[in-house]
């Protein structure tokens, strides 16, 4: 009797797992794949290709950001340390030239990851402003 109880939860408990993973889809499919191993992606996750931010070491622990963005739609600034924790965060929602300096001569070790972007396009660099 135990045998038999064994045998069935571990039959269900297989055919579950295996029923999950079929179930289960990535959020963004794959249109096609190229012979050379290039994978094509769908456009519409390119919302804003052509946004771009440039960062500029000004001093040491200091640093320029800037960008030009076209719409009122926000656009979130984050900063990151090494170890990945969030620094500071800030929204801009004016549209036009933004450029701001930003003084993490306190952090150490001096590399920075800096996001910018919203719900429909991001960008992410580093800069070593040692």
């Amino acid at each position: 009797m135990i045998r038999i109880l064994l045998i069935l939860s571990v039959l269900y408990f297989t055919l579950s797992i295996s029923y999950a993973q079929e179930g289960s889809k990535d959020s963004v499919e794959v249109e096609s794949v190229e012979k050379d191993g290039r994978v094509n992606y769908p456009k519409k996750l390119l919302v804003n290709p052509e946004f771009d931010f440039k960062l500029k070491k000004t001093e040491t622990g200091k640093f320029t950001l800037s960008f030009y963005k076209d719409t009122d739609k926000s656009t979130t600034i984050k900063i990151y340390d090494l170890i990945g924790n969030l620094i500071k965060q800030e929204t801009v929602s004016k549209a036009g030239l933004f450029t701001k300096e930003y003084d993490l001569s306190y952090y150490n070790p001096k590399f920075f990851v800096v996001e910018a972007g919203s719900s429909e396009y991001n960008k992410t660099k580093s800069i070593i402003v040692e």
